[in-house]
């Protein structure tokens, strides 16, 4: 009302969510401030517009990631003066930030013969969640690293003098992670024992500052056919270079884009692990001289003593979490990619802790039923990095690490 041609956005991931939730509550609000009915809206069901009558706009915007979109280039044609997004936990990182890019579009107004400059505004609100509003939000208030252009406001269920005492009885009385979320707004929550990660290592995990070290490597978790992702890393050290994602690639088809790699990169074949369990093997096999990584070897012999694992890769995954842990390493991924890690990550549990056995995590086919049958490439294929770490190349004569091989030596 106030700025005559200004255009913002009502988002959220579902448009049918935003119109039973979020536009339930925007008429409500309406109504507690008397607003007259000439200066509300005209709605229009099919634009998913609201027009005022100075031209002023809301757009009601679907900010759900489609798998014909996966740039959000729909976003690209708004000009937008402030935007809302509510629920933003449940939307895509990558979403939010190119809803970011529009804001600066139309912002100046001719108000009493006077030109008004305003500056842009995003909006999010949304319930404890781990992810980006994590990240965003909750992990720099708490380390005092919270940017000058950011502000947080934390708000619990009592904060709100117009809720019903009834909800809050509801809250005290609904399961304990509903509790610890809503209630007790706990961002860091989980009713989930021994994990292997904790949440602070996996979100460090994209911006811990490491040396640099140009020593390449390839790690590969493949998938033959299926629905299974094949996963590609290309390393620097520690460090990713390059994250590759395809399906339904046959081993030959896998070989192939390693070779290439390989070759791009001036890549050892000793630095190069694949996983070779069951029928997988036949991507190795096309790669003589590389690791074929078999989940349940025999654990690696470290500093002259075998250590409690109940197999390699329990061991391996344990070696990353000891890196993680240092801040030792770093994954540059962002977007679907980044979250896809991060839940693979938070959900690498151990089995049995209370027995007195040695350390094994759970099975692929519970971790899966826990991640929506998807599983977990990303994490699988991070962890066969460390396979180089607890089994360095040494020399016979001299006894002394060697981690280089030069390219015109590599075995083909």
């Amino acid at each position: 009302m106030k700025y005559p041609w200004s255009k913002r956005v009502f988002g959220r991931k579902e448009l049918i969510n935003l119109k039973r939730t979020t536009l339930a509550t925007y008429y409500k609000m309406l109504k507690y401030y008397n607003i007259p009915q000439q200066y509300q809206w005209v709605l229009n069901w099919q634009n998913n517009t609201i027009k005022f009558p100075n031209w002023s706009e809301i757009v009601l915007l679907d900010c759900a990631s489609q798998p014909s979109d996966p740039e959000f280039t729909r976003f690209w044609s708004l000009e937008l003066t402030w935007a809302f997004v509510d629920e933003s936990n449940e939307v895509d990182a990558k979403g939010l930030q190119i809803l970011k890019t529009r804001l600066w579009r139309q912002n100046e107004f001719k108000i009493n013969w006077e030109t008004v400059r305003i500056i842009p505004k995003l909006l999010e609100t949304f319930n404890p969640n781990k992810w980006h509003v994590y990240e965003d939000y909750y992990k720099p208030r708490k380390d005092w690293t919270l940017p000058k252009y950011r502000k947080f406001i934390p708000a619990l269920a009592w904060d709100n003098p117009y809720l019903p005492e009834s909800y809050i009885q509801q809250l005290e009385r609904a399961d304990e992670v509903t509790k610890q979320r809503l209630l007790y707004w706990n961002f860091e929550y989980d009713d989930t024992p021994w994990k292997v990660f904790r949440w602070d290592e996996i979100s460090d995990l994209f911006t811990n500052i490491i040396e640099k070290d140009e020593t390449p490597y390839i790690t590969c978790d493949v998938a033959r056919l299926w629905n299974d992702r094949t996963i590609i890393y290309v390393w620097k050290w520690l460090e990713t270079e390059l994250i590759k994602e395809f399906k339904w690639y046959t081993t030959d088809q896998t070989a192939n884009v390693i070779k290439d790699l390989e070759q791009q990169y001036r890549v050892s074949r000793y630095n190069i692990c694949i996983d070779s369990d069951w029928v997988w093997g036949g991507v190795a096999d096309q790669l003589r001289g590389c690791v074929n990584f078999m989940n349940n070897w025999q654990p690696i012999v470290e500093d002259g003593e075998l250590r409690n694992f109940w197999n390699l890769k329990a061991q391996c995954y344990f070696k990353l979490k000891e890196m993680m842990e240092k801040r030792l390493i770093r994954v540059n991924a962002s977007g679907q990619v980044k979250e896809d890690i991060q839940r693979e990550l938070d959900n690498i549990i151990v089995k049995n802790i209370d027995d007195d056995q040695k350390l094994r995590l759970e099975s692929k086919e519970d971790m899966k039923k826990r991640l929506g049958g998807t599983s977990p490439d990303y994490a699988d294929a991070l962890m066969m990095r460390m396979y180089r770490l607890l089994k360095r190349r040494t020399s016979p004569i001299e006894k002394t690490e060697v981690f280089t091989v030069s390219f015109d030596d590599m075995l083909y």
